[in-house]
């Protein structure tokens, strides 16, 4: 029976909607940018900085739905030798490893963003302030402060240990099924 997106997990949409709207930020801001390179030789001092921030939060939401797809890089030569019994344990063991280094990658993004998190982004810093000063919004300029942009490797550690432990709970369903 095939997935209908609407039978999707609300997981696995928020983590496709990451993904996608992440490259799509990159890639008008990088179109954007280039357009104005050439046409009037300037570019935006932000232009340049942020598609990196916006790229590293795309790939650690995408990393998360490629999980959950099962649509990640594995190596099949040594798993296809295995019985299929055998394959659904190992499938569930490397679940837990991953949540585990999912959970390893959000505490190692905490402690950095901890202790480097006030630095200001060299790129954004004047433009971001120009356009909290402009909206008398004074909370927008978090997104001048590097935590926020390094914060992705909590994100994306958050969203991979739960894409593996619902793979994990998936799975172990399947196996509790095959077994009756």
């Amino acid at each position: 029976m095939a997935i209908t997106r609407f039978s999707k997990s609300p997981l696995t949409r928020v983590c496709a909607a990451g993904a996608g709207l992440s490259m799509a930020a990159m890639f008008a801001i990088i179109f954007v940018n280039s357009v104005r390179r050439y046409t009037i030789g300037k570019s935006f001092e932000w232009g340049e900085e942020l598609p990196i921030y916006m790229g590293i939060y795309g790939m650690m939401f995408g990393v998360a739905y490629a999980y959950l797809e099962d649509r990640h890089i594995r190596f099949t030569l040594v798993i296809d030798l295995l019985s299929e019994r055998a394959q659904q344990k190992l499938f569930a063991a490397v679940d837990l490893v991953v949540a585990l280094c999912g959970g390893l990658l959000a505490w190692s993004g905490y402690l950095f963003v901890a202790s480097r998190g006030n630095l200001e982004s060299p790129g954004l810093v004047g433009r971001v302030g120009d356009l909290a000063e402009a909206t008398g919004q004074p909370w927008m300029e978090v997104f001048a402060l590097m935590g926020f942009w390094q914060a992705s490797m909590i994100a994306g550690g958050i969203a991979l240990c739960f894409a593996a432990l619902s793979k994990f709970g998936e799975r172990r369903g399947q196996f509790k099924r095959r077994r009756r």
